[in-house]
Parts: C-alpha cells; sequence; structure tokens
C-alpha cells in the first residue's frame, strides 16, 4: 500500500489472489475454447487446429494453432497483459475482442500454465503466465521464454510464416477418472463431444459464410477432423426456411439488422435433417431470437422476454445483427454469453416480433370455431367455445352412422364416443409432438389392416353396392389415414368398381 503527500492510497490487488478468484468468472470448456476461437478470427486466421494430446514428462495439453497475422515481441507482451483494451475502445467491424481478458480468463478457467508463441513474419517469440509461479511470489510475473524453451513445447514445428499457437497445459480442471493417459483421453473426449457441437453453432457464419465467398471461409479442425457449420436457419438444406424480410433497426453508433426464419415442417424433412435443427434439444426449446455481435453468436434459443415459448412458435427463429460499436448499450460480458437488450431498441423489436410470431403460428391454427382435423373424411373435429378448444369425434361420421346400426342403440354408442373423447392423453400427445415429433407415426398402419380399414370406410359410405362413385373414393383416400399410405388407391380398387 502506497500513500502520496495528499492523502490517496494506491491498492494493488495481490496477483495471487485475484488470478484465482479469476478462474470461476463462468466459463465453461466449450466457451473457454470459443474465446480463443474469437482471437484467432480477429488476427485473420483462416485456418485454426485444436489439439488435445499428452506431452511426456508435462502431461496433458491442449494446444490452438493458426494460420493468423501473428505477433511481434511488443505486440505479444501486450496480448499477454490483463486488460490490454479497454472495452470503450473503438473496434474494428470484425474485432471480436471486448475488454482485452478473454485470451486470460478463459485460459485459466481450465488450466494454470498458459503459453502463447507467435511469429510476425520474423522470429518465434513466446511468452507464459505459470498460475503457480504468480503465488509463489504474489506477483504480475510474466515469463519471456527463450529460443531453446520455445522448441521444446509442442507444435512449435507447425506455426506457420505467421500464426499463433496458444497452449494450456497443467489442465487441473481435466475431470478425468485416473492418472492414465487412457483416463486422459477419456476426459478430452467428453469435453469435446459438447465442444464440438458448441463451436458450430457459435462460428458457423464463418464455417459456412452466407455469400459464399472462398476466401472468407474459417476451416477450423478438432484433432484433424473438419467442423461442419451448423445451420440454426435452415438454409443450407432442403426444404430450406422461409425467411423474412430485413428489418434495420437504427441505434446510435451503429444498425441492427433483425431477419426471422420459418422452419420447414418436422413432416418435410428427414430424421437427420431433424436432429441437425433441434441443435442438441427440441424445436420448442431452441426457437427465439440468436443475436450475433460481428457473424459471432453471442445469445441463441431464448426470447428474452419479447414472446414465450410455445408449441405453436418452435418453427421461428430470429436472427438479430449487433454491430461491435454498439458493445457498451448492449451490455455485452466478458465471456461474450450474456447480453442485454436496450430499452429503446426491446421497444421496437416487440412489435416485429410479434409480427413474425403470428405468421408462425399461422400453419397451426385454424378459422372459425369449428373444423375438420384434415382433409378428406375425418373422424374428428375441433370445436373451439368460450376461449377454450376440445377435440371430438364427428357424430355425423359414416362410419359412427354404421357403428350405431350395427348396435342398435344410439345412447350406448354415445356414451363410448364420451370415454374415448374424455380419456384422449393430450398432454401425453403434447409433450411426444414437442420433443420428438419424428417419432409419433399414429398413421403407420399394416398392409392388412389398412385393407380392413378401407373395407370399413366403403361399406360405411355405399353399404351393399358394387361399384363406387369417384367422388366418393377420392373423398376416402384424401382421409389422413389413407393419404399417407402410397397402396391405399390400389387396395380399393380391388374391393369396388370406381365409377367415373
Amino acid at each position: 500500500m502506497l500513500k502520496d503527500s495528499q492523502g490517496k492510497l494506491t491498492l494493488r490487488p495481490s496477483a495471487a489472489r485475484l488470478l484465482e478468484s479469476m478462474r470461476d468468472i463462468g466459463y465453461s470448456f466449450e466457451s473457454a475454447l470459443a474465446d480463443i476461437v474469437d482471437n484467432s478470427i480477429s488476427a485473420s486466421a483462416s485456418s485454426i487446429d485444436i489439439v488435445n494430446d499428452i506431452s511426456p514428462g508435462n502431461g496433458p495439453y491442449l494446444a490452438v494453432l493458426d494460420n493468423g497475422r501473428g505477433m511481434n515481441s511488443d505486440e505479444l507482451t501486450r496480448a499477454m497483459q490483463h486488460g490490454s483494451r479497454s472495452p470503450r475502445d473503438i473496434r474494428d467491424a470484425g474485432d471480436l475482442g471486448r475488454f482485452g481478458l478473454g485470451m486470460k480468463t478463459a485460459s485459466f478457467s481450465q488450466c494454470r500454465r498458459l503459453t502463447v508463441v507467435s511469429r510476425a513474419g520474423g522470429a518465434l517469440e513466446a511468452r507464459c503466465w505459470d498460475l503457480d509461479l504468480v503465488i509463489s511470489e504474489d506477483e504480475w510475473v510474466l515469463e519471456v521464454l527463450d529460443e531453446g524453451e520455445i522448441q521444446h513445447l509442442p507444435l512449435v514445428d507447425s506455426i506457420g510464416p505467421s500464426g499463433t499457437l496458444v497452449l494450456w497445459q497443467k489442465l487441473d480442471r481435466l475431470d478425468a477418472l485416473g492418472d492414465e493417459p487412457d483416463h486422459k483421453y477419456a476426459a478430452f473426449n467428453e469435453l469435446f463431444g459438447r465442444a464440438r457441437a458448441h463451436l458450430a453453432l457459435t462460428f458457423h457464419r464463418f464455417l459456412a459464410p452466407e455469400h459464399d465467398d472462398p476466401k472468407a471461409k474459417l476451416t477450423l479442425r478438432i484433432n484433424g477432423a473438419e467442423l461442419e457449420a451448423a445451420d440454426p436457419f435452415a438454409q443450407a438444406c432442403t426444404p430450406f426456411a422461409d425467411a423474412h424480410e430485413v428489418e434495420l433497426l437504427r441505434m446510435g453508433k451503429g444498425e441492427i439488422a433483425v431477419q426471422g426464419f420459418t422452419l420447414p415442417h418436422h413432416q418435410n424433412l428427414s430424421t437427420a435433417q431433424m436432429a441437425a435443427l433441434e441443435l442438441g434439444a427440441t424445436l420448442v426449446e431452441t426457437q427465439g431470437l440468436y443475436i450475433y455481435r460481428a457473424r459471432r453468436l453471442v445469445s441463441g434459443g431464448n426470447w428474452l422476454g419479447l414472446s414465450r415459448r410455445s408449441e405453436l412458435t418452435k418453427l421461428l427463429r430470429v436472427r438479430v445483427d449487433v454491430p461491435t460499436s454498439l458493445d457498451s448499450e448492449w451490455s455485452i460480458d466478458v465471456r461474450k454469453s450474456r447480453i442485454n437488450i436496450p430499452t429503446a431498441i426491446r421497444a421496437r423489436l416487440r412489435p416485429l416480433v410479434q409480427r413474425m410470431t403470428e405468421a408462425a403460428r399461422r400453419p397451426y391454427t385454424y378459422r372459425g370455431s369449428r373444423h375438420g382435423s384434415g382433409t378428406g373424411l375425418s373422424l374428428w373435429v375441433r370445436v373451439e367455445e368460450r376461449g377454450s378448444v376440445r377435440y371430438e369425434i364427428r357424430r355425423d361420421h359414416p362410419m359412427i352412422a354404421a357403428l350405431q346400426d350395427a348396435v342398435g342403440s344410439r345412447k350406448d354408442v354415445a356414451s363410448i364416443l364420451l370415454a374415448i373423447e374424455a380419456t384422449l392423453p393430450l398432454e401425453t400427445l403434447f409433450s411426444d409432438i414437442a420433443s420428438t415429433p419424428k417419432s409419433v407415426h399414429q398413421q403407420q398402419v399394416e398392409e392388412g389392416e389398412l385393407r380392413l380399414l378401407l373395407a370399413a370406410f366403403v361399406e360405411a359410405m355405399a353399404p351393399g353396392k358394387q361399384t363406387l362413385p369417384s367422388a366418393i373414393a377420392e373423398t376416402i383416400l384424401a382421409t389422413p389415414v389413407f393419404a399417407s399410405q402410397p397402396s391405399a388407391r390400389a387396395v380399393l380398387a380391388t374391393m369396388r368398381k370406381i365409377e367415373e
């Protein structure tokens, strides 16, 4: 503690205690990795390799190697300084940095020794933070490695004419089952299982640029395997999403671009396409705003108070592009994972989101108060009454009429229908369709069952006849249970002669 002549105190923080505290500001393994990738992208890297291995004598390590512009001696020293840049500094449009803390805090959340080796057209330069050394001296001791020490580091020989290697060692938070190498590799595999999906989504607009410029494409590899971009807005698949108009919102020093995407219905997607769009959860859980800063995803799959998650809006995702010039207004944190929508923008976003959600609901809603649940001769009808909705079996359906004739008592049939309606498992149906819609196949029937069903419909519609009018045949075939069966028309033709 130092005191000057004017009665002011200078309080320097304890290096040991502060750095240990900074390890727990909330980084996960995948968000820490993303922060290192941010630096590589900001350095104009087009190729990034993430590698993990075990070094003889030094234990497991993780390395991030890029071919960016690299740093000279002074630049590297500044980059290793905590708070190397002020968040008030004006950032380039493509600069993914924010506070000058990301690389250090992200690294210390996972390891106790951070080494950065870089080349900017000249000799290799290396700096190292070792938390054990900082703690032992309780001072901000940054090591400057000489040429001999640099040559003993893993992957140094892979650095090109320009580029940077970020090396994590002393991985004390690698949660391995034991100390054997196989245990360490298994722990890495588990971490990368989550990290792959996170990086593929966070950087999907770099991995697969919208404008298809090969020079703008980032190649990101994990242990040699190239990472494929996620496609949250279904723009790279067939069928693709319905893209809404781009809306521009002006705020202070920047312009915010907002665009909605209504995803294809699950019935039009393959199982693999559906799984990819669910992003590891469900469509209900991943609907909402996807907010980007300089094309990098900051927050995704949340309405942030502008709407509610709903089964009816699960196909809607809204992309919001925020420029780096508005960082302070949007309160983007060190980890680039928390964001706060300014009140002025929230007021302008709300009606846009409301209009988009109404459009997304339209395929699921009905006009009027009483409507059949599908085309053809449906057995069910949807009834709206005094703000509530229920589903009833159509009492005027020919098969119900035939059942009543067979039983001989309308009252007995009515009781059975009421029992079926009252015990319809709506909650279970809703849960199954919301979580795994591709697994619900109520309309799939075997060939024998199909023939029995068709026979029942035909007899109910044209009892005792040898022919069937084509209009009635088409009505039967348009009924959902038959419309999804390619062989239904051929089976029907074997039962009755179709009159034109």
